[in-house]
C-alpha cells in the first residue's frame, strides 16, 4: 500500500481479530470472486467484454434498448456469453469460506452482491441472507410487463427467446438483472442498507472482489464506517475506501484470502 510497509500475514492475523470480536458481519461481493469461478467480469482487460465487438453484444443485451430494439439477438447472445458460462460455473474456495462465516454468525450476517450469478447461493449461503442488488439470472422477465419467470423446465435455456404467456402478454423473455441504465430492486436494496445499518462500533464489513465504483452500492461502505464498523478490504488493488477509519487490506484474491483469514478465525472464536 502506498506510504507504508505492507505485511500481508499481519493483516491478516488483524483482520481475524476484528471478526473475532465482532457481533455482526456484512459482506459486499463484486465481480473479482466470481472470476475466480471463470467468469469474465466486464471491466477486466482482455476479457470478452473488450475490444469492439464485445462491447457492441454487451450494448445490447446490457441494455433495455437492445433488448426492444432486437430481442432474438440480445437472447441469442446473453445465453452463448453470459449465462452459460454462469451455469458451467462452480462455487471457489472464496464462496464456500463465506459460507462457513456465515455458521459463525448465525443471525448476525448477510452478504450484499452484486453478481447475478447466484454462487453464493450455490456454494451453501442462506438464500435468505443473499441480497442481489443487480438482479439474478435465475428469473427472466418479460420485456414488455415484466411478468416474472422463476425458472425454466431445466438449466438449459433455448437459444431462441421464449414468448410471455401471461395474460396472452406475447412479449419475448429477458434476464431478471438490472441492465444498464436502470434502477436497482427496491425490496434488495433495502435489505441491503438494512444490513449495514445494524453494524455497530466493532462490527465488520467484508468488501470482497469489487471495485466499489457502481453506485448506490458503492456507497454502503462509507455507510458502515461511519458507523464504526472495520472494513476488511479483499481485493488485488486498495479500493478508494482506504481513506477511511478502521480500514484494512487483504492484497491477495478471495480464493486464498478468506480461506486464509477462517483457519486464523477458527482459533480465536469458537463455533
Amino acid at each position: 500500500m502506498e506510504g507504508e510497509e505492507y505485511d500481508y500475514e499481519a493483516s491478516l492475523t488483524k483482520c481475524a481479530e476484528h471478526l473475532a470480536g465482532a457481533e455482526r458481519v456484512v459482506v459486499f461481493t463484486g465481480a473479482g470472486i466470481s472470476a475466480e469461478s471463470g467468469i469474465d467480469t466486464f471491466r477486466s482487460g482482455g476479457g470478452l467484454w473488450t475490444g469492439m465487438v464485445g462491447k457492441v453484444v454487451l450494448g445490447i443485451f446490457g441494455t433495455p434498448f437492445g433488448w426492444k430494439w432486437l430481442p432474438q439477438f440480445a437472447w441469442s447472445q446473453y445465453v452463448d456469453k453470459f449465462y452459460n458460462p454462469i451455469k458451467n460455473a462452480v462455487p471457489n474456495d472464496g464462496h464456500k469460506a463465506l459460507v462457513e462465516l456465515e455458521e459463525m454468525f448465525k443471525g448476525k450476517f448477510c452478504i450484499i452482491t452484486q453478481n447475478v450469478d447466484g454462487l453464493h447461493q450455490k456454494a451453501g449461503s442462506d438464500p435468505s441472507n443473499v441480497f442481489e442488488v443487480h438482479g439474478t439470472v435465475k428469473r427472466s422477465i418479460c420485456v414488455k410487463n415484466r411478468h416474472v419467470y422463476e425458472s425454466f423446465e431445466s438449466e438449459e435455456l433455448p437459444r431462441t427467446s421464449p414468448i410471455c404467456k401471461v395474460d396472452r402478454c406475447g412479449s419475448t423473455l429477458r434476464p431478471d438483472c438490472v441492465l444498464f441504465t436502470e434502477s436497482l430492486p427496491m425490496d434488495e436494496w433495502m435489505n441491503s442498507e438494512d444490513g449495514v445499518n445494524r453494524l455497530r462500533q466493532g462490527d465488520v464489513l467484508l468488501i470482497v472482489g469489487t471495485s466499489a465504483n457502481v453506485y448506490p452500492a458503492a456507497g454502503l461502505p462509507k455507510l458502515a464506517a461511519r458507523r464504526g464498523a472495520h472494513l476488511i478490504d479483499v481485493n488485488l488493488e486498495p479500493t478508494p475506501f482506504k481513506q477511511c477509519q478502521n480500514y484494512n487490506f487483504l492484497g491477495k484474491g478471495a480464493g486464498t484470502s478468506l480461506p486464509a483469514l477462517l483457519a486464523k478465525l477458527r482459533g480465536l472464536k469458537p463455533m
